[in-house]
């Protein structure tokens, strides 16, 4: 994808928070249609896959299986979103949704694959220590726009967003802390209160859905620190194009 509009350079966690939210907020409609049109028919099947499997909803199979669904889930959406956010920031609208649900279903598998690995390798540095853990997703924190944008261009996603977010490590990690504080807090008490209270799996994939929707912020924070340390590929020269000035030059001989 092209970021053929001007980009302001990541310098203030502050105000990117700040940017961020405006563009959360401009863009909420976008961001909840994209969101929801996968999010709520993916975790109505998954309740019903567990019904029928007798699943408690309680249970550590089923908070496994909520966590998969938001890895699926969300490999398909995060490309759409972001796809959806550069047309804005062109200057004119989000494009229509078909079109930006067909980007990321282009990228899905790209996009799962990496999360997956993404997944394994904090996991793993997580079970050193917890500090080794956060900073292990930290340098991978740009993998999603790494997929969404540079696409098929790069293969090495996971290295590509370690160089990007080298030497900006703590101001991207004091940028994502207020996210991770809130996802603790949805997770350990809304999940935990659902889950022990409440027999509705319609409610509850009602209510991750609708945090689903919440959690587009941390895409779009995520989105604006690529773009602010983002360093523009120069593209080779086309070969016709590399001969005309010499063309030009013998005919002016």
């Amino acid at each position: 994808l092209a970021v053929d509009f001007p980009t302001e350079p990541f310098h203030s966690v502050g105000g990117l928070l700040l940017r961020s939210a405006r563009v959360f907020l401009s863009n909420f409609g976008f961001l909840t249609a994209v969101t929801l049109v996968v999010f709520l028919p993916g975790k109505l099947l998954l309740q019903v896959a567990c019904s029928l499997g007798n699943v408690p909803i309680d249970g550590i199979l089923s908070s496994v299986l909520l966590d998969l669904s938001d890895l699926v889930l969300g490999a398909l959406v995060a490309p759409a979103a972001i796809y959806g956010l550069l047309g804005r920031f062109r200057g004119g609208s989000p494009p229509p949704l078909a079109e930006a649900l067909a980007w990321g279903r282009r990228q899905w598998a790209k996009s799962l694959w990496n999360r997956f690995k993404v997944e394994i390798t904090v996991m793993l540095w997580s079970a050193l220590l917890l500090v080794p853990g956060i900073l292990a997703m930290v340098r991978l924190a740009f993998t999603d726009p790494i997929v969404a944008i540079e696409a098929d261009r790069e293969r090495e996603v996971l290295g590509r967003s370690r160089a990007l977010t080298q030497g900006h490590r703590w101001r991207i990690f004091l940028a994502l802390l207020p996210l991770w504080a809130v996802e603790l807090v949805v997770t350990f008490v809304v999940f935990n209160a659902l889950q022990r209270y409440t027999n509705s799996r319609l409610l509850i994939a009602l209510v991750d859905s609708l945090c689903s929707v919440g959690g587009q912020w941390s895409t779009v924070i995520v989105l604006l620190m690529y773009l602010g340390l983002r360093a523009p590929k120069k593209e080779p020269l086309a070969p016709a194009e590399a001969r005309r000035p010499n063309k030009r030059r013998r005919r002016a001989a």
